[in-house]
């Protein structure tokens, strides 16, 4: 069957594409030291705990800051920045092999300096909002383990009202992680949350191949905070039926959409302030 919720997106790329802009300029920040492959196991409905969803991350890991996204987020913009006129972009909108991301989020973090930026896009605007890096109070114990031949140790936190444990690796330097986790003394391998709604698991770590840069679109962000930048979402969430009646899907389809949006109610972070 169809899934509504992707033909939505396609419409809704398709009404606003004459007014999208394909020549920002792309900043290279610096190069990538590691390439670290995860996959992050999700529950997106609080209340159907059978139906885990999966999509592949990435981390790409500089000498001093890293980028993580979904990989087909990552793919999707390699893409596009090759992209310089409106039927190029027509194309690849409705080509029905391109890499479709689930994940929509790109974070940096020590970039700037001290701080994580989030980036993700709610129809119509691409926001961005900035935490301090160091927002993680991690408890250290003495459970040792191994992963992917990687001597780890655990350490638990709370964050976003969810229970966090950590398996980091003293053996690789990087104090960085999946998602926003950061701040122990070696690179988070593998991180669950206590009822295991969102479980990130280390695939494997590379170097890459030929020289890499960790970069960022240089575009009109609408620059807010977390709170105001989870409000928008909410809103969007509210609104989805006109939307996908302005978009002009039928009746059945926009309830269809109504409920699937309704089914997206376990965010990873429960509080958002």
């Amino acid at each position: 069957m169809r899934n509504i919720f992707i033909l939505l997106s396609l419409l809704f790329n398709l009404t606003i594409s004459a007014q999208l802009k394909f020549d920002y300029p792309i900043i290279d920040i610096e190069p990538v030291e590691l390439i670290v492959n995860y996959s992050l196991q999700y529950q997106e409905d609080s209340l159907n705990p059978n139906f885990i969803k999966q999509e592949d991350m990435v981390l790409l890991l500089g000498n001093n800051m890293s980028k993580f996204l979904s990989k087909n987020l990552n793919r999707s913009d390699i893409i596009m920045a090759q992209i310089t006129n409106m039927a190029q972009f027509q194309e690849f909108v409705l080509d029905p092999n391109k890499p479709f991301p689930k994940i929509g989020y790109r974070i940096f973090k020590n970039y700037p300096k001290g701080k994580l930026t989030y980036i993700e896009n709610i129809p119509s605007s691409t926001f961005k909002y900035m935490e301090d890096l160091d927002i993680f109070n991690w408890q250290l114990t003495g459970d040792t383990a191994t992963i992917k031949r990687y001597k780890v140790q655990k350490a638990i936190t709370d964050f976003g009202g969810r229970s966090w444990v950590a398996w980091f690796s003293p053996e690789i330097p990087h104090n960085d992680g999946p998602y926003k986790f950061n701040g122990l003394p070696g690179l988070i391998l593998n991180v669950h949350d206590t009822r295991n709604h969102f479980t990130f698991e280390l695939l494997s770590i590379e170097k890459p191949q030929n020289r890499m840069m960790i970069d960022i679109v240089d575009k009109d962000y609408v620059e807010t905070t977390k709170s105001s930048f989870f409000q928008a979402e909410d809103a969007f969430r509210y609104n989805i039926v006109s939307i996908a009646k302005e978009a002009g899907l039928s009746s059945d389809e926009q309830q269809h959409v109504s409920r699937n949006m309704s089914e997206r109610n376990n965010p990873i972070e429960l509080k958002r302030k």
